[in-house]
């Protein structure tokens, strides 16, 4: 007997959620060729010794800390994954609708104030 698909929600991009977002941009991670960076994210992982490896962990297994639509309708997030050495770091990266990519604005440590 064939297992039944499980039922998967559809996305919604005009009201995205964060778990929603979440499953796109791992499934996009998954595929390094669907990941694009651009150069300011380049400048900052050199500044910040945050490597291009860490960003593709990050977006493969962090959470969505923060979600909003930019200015030409794209969704925007800040994917945050604690990282050895007790430091969260974060990826801000463009979730396309129509094309199956994400572009890596840039990359940051989110340290907390004490």
């Amino acid at each position: 007997m064939v297992d039944p698909t499980p039922f998967r929600r559809p996305i919604r991009w005009d009201r995205l959620r964060s778990d929603e977002a979440e499953r796109v941009i791992r499934e996009r991670a998954a595929d390094t060729a669907k990941v694009r960076f651009a150069l300011h994210a380049f400048d900052r992982i050199d500044d910040r010794s945050i490597t291009q490896v860490d960003a593709y962990r990050i977006l493969r297994e962090g959470y969505v800390d923060t979600l909003q639509k930019n200015l030409d309708g794209e969704w925007e997030a800040i994917v945050t994954k604690r990282m050895p050495g007790s430091r969260e770091a974060a990826v801000v990266t463009i979730v396309f609708r129509q094309i199956d990519e994400l572009f890596v604005k840039t990359v940051m440590w989110q340290d907390v104030a004490s």
